[in-house]
């Protein structure tokens, strides 16, 4: 959660606002968002059907 909170911090302290995605990014060009407006429930939900996809691309291989 550190870490997400320091990498926000220095991309809006360094300006890097990108108006095409409407947020902030790291140096790598990542996007970066304030900890306090993640939805962690949201989150964790995601990650099921994410991996789910994941596996049956390589099904379908």
């Amino acid at each position: 959660m550190n870490k997400i909170h320091q990498a926000y911090k220095e991309a809006v302290k360094a300006k890097r606002w990108d108006p095409n995605r409407e947020c902030y990014l790291d140096p790598k060009g990542n996007v970066c968002t304030d900890p306090k407006t993640i939805d962690f429930d949201a989150l964790v939900k995601s990650i099921p059907s994410e991996v789910e996809e994941i596996q049956k691309e390589k099904d379908e291989k």
